[in-house]
């Protein structure tokens, strides 16, 4: 998505990891859940056209959201609170003018004012999101959208693997392969990572900044010295020797 929309520049190795994360992850979410459903309709488990549709489309628009976000990051330096703050405030605005234009605003607000235990567990609810967002909005802004994604699918494929091992849901092979797969992009992804930063040339660092030595800043600084030790000279004081 930050090739298309943006235009950036990847390397070659992140396009291969990010394909194999995907076919991983795509393998064990489809074959999760194989067996449990096995004395029911089948109709109940199987994948329409419609759910693939709408599961592209929340692919598609949530990685245009966290790459249009590091790009209000990068452009306008903001912070992780004012993202948060202008994300919420429109996803209740859209939320209200829904719930109005169907008719369950008065019904939701009533049902909170007859069950308190409901709205105390909504308030506790929107704390936890809200520490959350923090979090990935503090991820974006400082790693970007690529890493931000990464780590959001590995959470998934997690989540879902735990369900696996605490319940005892059955995992097939084919699931297990995706597991495989997911995992050899992450540590493929690192190992290049490493591999690029040992091939770039430094030639010294001050203050956290890379500095780089060119005969033309070299030539730069012995005629300011020159200068420097011409002045010296002609106020009678001894030249500098660096």
């Amino acid at each position: 998505m930050g090739k298309i929309v943006f235009r950036r520049s990847f390397e070659y190795y992140e396009y291969f990891t990010a394909i194999l994360i995907s076919i991983g992850m795509v393998l064990f979410l489809l074959t999760h859940g194989t067996g449990i459903h096995e004395h029911e309709d089948d109709s109940m488990v199987t994948t329409t056209l419609s759910g693939v549709v709408i599961l592209i489309g929340y692919m598609g628009f949530d990685s245009f959201t966290s790459n249009w976000q590091g790009e209000l990051f990068r452009e306008y330096r903001m912070s992780s609170v004012q993202m948060m703050f202008g994300v919420n405030v429109f996803s209740c605005l859209f939320t209200a003018l829904a719930l109005i234009e169907q008719g369950g605003f008065i019904e939701g607000a009533s049902f909170a004012h007859r069950h308190p235990l409901f709205l105390a567990h909504v308030v506790i609810i929107s704390i936890c999101s809200s520490t959350g967002q923090l979090f990935i909005y503090y991820t974006i802004s400082q790693f970007g959208p690529v890493i931000f994604t990464i780590i959001m699918t590995t959470r998934q494929m997690f989540a879902v693997l735990l369900s696996v091992l605490i319940y005892h849901h059955p995992l097939p092979g084919l699931g297990a392969v995706g597991i495989l797969i997911v995992f050899s992009g992450l540590f493929l992804r690192i190992y290049a990572q490493t591999r690029m930063k040992r091939k770039s040339p430094v030639s010294s660092t001050s203050g956290g900044n890379v500095v780089h030595s060119t005969p033309s800043a070299t030539v730069q600084q012995q005629a300011f010295k020159t200068v420097d030790n011409g002045k010296l000279r002609s106020e009678g004081q001894s030249p500098v020797v660096l």
